[in-house]
């Protein structure tokens, strides 16, 4: 069971965060939410999500990639 399609677009991913479509557009021109997926009019909503993360203190903007970690973590060097 799912809750919906994953890319939603710009009225729908402004719900998602409880604003309108106008805000929602303006913080996606502040680069406050993330860009709609490269050549689409849709918004990832794990995009979202993981930007609503950092603003809300819940991640750090500048967490480390969990591929270059294991990475760094299993070099032989």
């Amino acid at each position: 069971m799912t809750d919906g399609p994953r890319l939603i677009g710009r009225k729908e991913a402004a719900a998602y965060c409880g604003i309108s479509p106008t805000t929602f557009s303006m913080w996606v021109a502040t680069h406050k939410m993330p860009q709609p997926v490269a050549g689409t009019r849709r918004w990832d909503k794990k995009a979202i999500d993981a930007r609503l993360d950092e603003l809300s203190g819940l991640k750090p903007a500048d967490a480390e990639d969990p591929y270059e970690k294991w990475m760094r973590e299993n070099s032989d060097g």
